[in-house]
């Protein structure tokens, strides 16, 4: 196979860059001019430089390198200047991505997305209860606007949809955190290292999907082989509570956990005071943690087990534990 990853300098796009070459796959890498390429400089691969929001540069690499399948992985996730380049390199992107392998008959397109993409979880109060899990057949609720980020990867989607019933074969895979070593860009931003920078006396009610890196490549590569056109497919990993998580972090980072867990207009009232945030170490409880407040972000893992022949993940605490590891060898 012959593969072209797009954000190939990444978190994961260089995981699967590697991955693919350990395999024996061609392996062709597109990432912008000023991007970090350590990730990568080892590995023989053919590289071209070019930027997502320029089409003519995503097209002649297209045109160059003709591959099998491209993995459309590049996206702008952290706070661009403006969430008119969010829109521009998410969706504007995508689409890009799409034409050009539409025009040069690429087999197959497999975006990354976000499990963020089929909407917010409803706040939920009683826990005495299960938490609700969601699957792929959720549908966007619009009375539940999405956050920026959100909102882009659930329009390059419908790029993606829009392009499958013009009969380009693509597929979507979701995960919703992914973690792992090799973060370079995020060696002192990552939650990881916030939490441990930062370590909160209280945590929030509510819970998140956490799947390490490794089998989020390995659902990545599946889906290229195994997945069906125009369909998405959850990569999940552990449905895990707020303040478990904080717990494997403070276990593997050496940090001392939480102590109290509170409801959402609890921490509303904390934050809203400066002295009583500072005195609770609530740096790293930013907008974006609150906004998840008495929510639990959990996903259904088997239609991707089934269709993508997803083995058994790897260990959450484990992964947890080799991410701090990483992280201080390369602080």
């Amino acid at each position: 196979m012959h593969a072209l990853i797009t954000g190939a300098t990444g978190f994961v796009g260089s995981a699967l860059c590697r991955r693919l070459c350990l395999e024996g796959h061609i392996v062709s890498a597109f990432h912008r001019p000023t991007s970090y390429a350590g990730g990568i400089a080892d590995l023989p691969l053919i590289t071209l430089t070019g930027d997502l929001t320029n089409s003519e540069s995503v097209e002649r690499a297209v045109e160059a390198f003709r591959p099998d399948v491209i993995f459309h992985l590049g996206a702008q996730m952290t706070a661009a200047p403006t969430v008119n380049r969010i829109m521009q390199v998410n969706v504007l992107g995508t689409r890009a991505v799409l034409q050009a392998a539409m025009k040069y008959g690429v087999r197959r397109v497999v975006l990354m997305s976000s499990a963020c993409t089929l909407g917010m979880p409803e706040l939920f109060r009683n826990h005495d209860r299960a938490p609700v899990i969601i699957n792929e057949a959720r549908v966007q609720n619009a009375g539940m606007p999405l956050w920026p980020f959100a909102e882009s990867k659930y329009l390059a989607e419908m790029e993606a949809q829009s392009a499958a019933a013009k009969g380009l074969d693509t597929v979507i895979v979701n995960p919703f955190m992914v973690i792992g070593p090799g973060d370079w860009y995020r060696r002192k931003r990552s939650l990881l290292m916030q939490l441990k920078q930062h370590a909160p006396m209280l945590m929030v009610r509510g819970g998140i999907n956490v799947i390490s890196l490794s089998d989020t490549v390995t659902g990545l590569i599946n889906a290229s082989v195994y997945g069906k056109s125009g369909e998405r497919y959850l990569l999940c990993g552990e449905n895990i509570t707020f303040m478990e998580f904080c717990r494997l972090c403070s276990r593997a980072g050496g940090f001392e956990e939480p102590k109290l867990l509170f409801d959402n207009e609890l921490l509303a009232g904390l934050m809203s005071h400066t002295r009583s945030g500072r005195e609770l170490r609530l740096e790293c409880l930013d907008e974006s943690v609150y906004r998840c407040a008495d929510r639990y972000f959990y996903y259904n893992p088997k239609k991707s087990r089934v269709v993508l022949h997803l083995s058994r993940q790897e260990n959450i605490a484990d992964t947890i534990d080799n991410t701090y590891r990483w992280f201080e060898e390369n602080a």
